[in-house]
């Protein structure tokens, strides 16, 4: 513990130094005053902490947010994380999804070419998982945590967790409360996914459809819920009203077993009939190819995912399949938007509350012409 005297012996010596520099010497004082990364002290706070005369304390304090040291918001000033390296949290919708691992390979190769350390945990989708990566993302005191879960009911919880240890969160796919938001307006990805269906029943069933299959996950809330409210407009915008007893909601998980279950039984409940079948996501529409090869040639059948992983393109390319397309996410480019997205935000500066990131509709001609033009070009 230093006492008076070192004090005193330590001033002395520092006038008698001809290479001490003051300003210097006061600039690191100010600098170490800030008891942590997360706290913010007014100019006030700096002064009554360090001692510094309040002109030269305001002088330093500009000069170290207009070269990155700190950061300012209002009259709050706080260290600018950016100044070491940084360590994001990525808590994963599960390793058994495709798109899940798709974004996350993203993520992995943006954030090491940037220099930032990114630690996974795996959500499992499971609700409680995810409440105890949240809990491990706090006490690791990563600088940034991005969550892709997809359980409405622990979403507070989650943002209310990694809020209260100050660490910005980014939800993604699934908006959380009082969190910025990354990924598609599903909505309007479902919207896409509609009017892909609508096209393809006025070209090859004249406009008639006797079943729209909705395969949805209750439990996933609202906002990804959307996806087949926009599914639905989508469709009877462009073939009119449909009869509420011609659409189908049913609850397939976001699972290829559940999704496969429950399209197996609509389509042995309704054969000779021609379905349009939406998927919440790949994994719905995947589990309801699956059930369509067990439905025989007596119905006809046309199908829709979300997402875009490489598992379904692969379905979407045979010509055999009954899916016509998927509603693309481009996971690819997650990592390198996701950072610009995410690194202003590390710096304590404001950031827009929504990013969408663009969606298009890939159907079945377009893929196999894309991937035969890869394929010539390579040969």
């Amino acid at each position: 513990m230093k006492t008076k005297s070192d004090s005193s012996r330590q001033e002395v010596s520092r006038k008698i130094d001809k290479y001490w520099v003051p300003i210097i010497a006061k600039t690191i004082e100010l600098l170490d005053c800030f008891g942590s990364a997360a706290e913010s002290l007014t100019l006030e706070e700096v002064v009554k902490r360090t001692g510094i005369p309040h002109t030269t304390a305001y002088r330093i304090l500009h000069t170290l947010v207009l070269r990155d040291y700190l950061t300012q918001t209002g009259r709050q000033y706080r260290l600018n994380r950016l100044r070491r390296r940084l360590r994001f949290g990525f808590a994963n919708l599960s390793k058994h999804i495709c798109i899940a691992l798709e974004i996350q390979r993203s993520l992995e190769k943006a954030t090491a070419a940037a220099g930032i350390d990114l630690v996974v945990w795996d959500n499992d989708r499971n609700a409680d998982t995810a409440i105890r990566n949240a809990e491990e993302m706090a006490d690791s005191k990563v600088d940034l945590a991005i969550e892709f879960q997809l359980f409405e009911h622990v979403a507070p919880v989650i943002s209310d967790i990694l809020s209260r240890s100050e660490i910005p969160l980014i939800s993604l796919v699934n908006p959380h409360h009082g969190t910025v938001y990354f990924g598609v307006n599903n909505y309007r990805a479902g919207f896409s996914a509609g009017v892909a269906l609508a096209e393809y029943a006025a070209r090859h069933w004249n406009s008639q459809v006797d079943t729209l299959l909705l395969l949805e996950s209750p439990r996933a809330g609202r906002t990804i819920q959307s996806r087949l409210v926009g599914a639905l407009q989508g469709v009877q915008e462009r073939l009119g009203p449909l009869p509420d007893k011609c659409i189908l909601h049913l609850d397939g998980g976001g699972d290829k077993a559940t999704s496969q279950a429950a399209a197996a039984s609509a389509f042995k409940s309704r054969s000779k009939k021609k379905v349009l079948v939406v998927g919440i996501n790949d994994e719905s529409a995947i589990g309801a190819v699956e059930a369509a090869k067990q439905a025989g040639n007596s119905t006809e059948i046309a199908i829709v995912g979300h997402g875009g992983s490489m598992e379904i393109m692969d379905i979407v390319a045979n010509p055999d399949s009954p899916c016509i397309g998927t509603v693309f996410f481009h996971a690819e480019r997650y990592g390198t938007d996701l950072l610009s997205f995410a690194l202003p935000i590390v710096r304590g500066r404001s950031a827009p509350v929504v990013h969408y990131v663009p969606h298009e509709f890939m159907g079945k001609d377009a893929l196999m012409r894309e991937r035969r033009e890869a394929l010539a070009r390579s040969s």
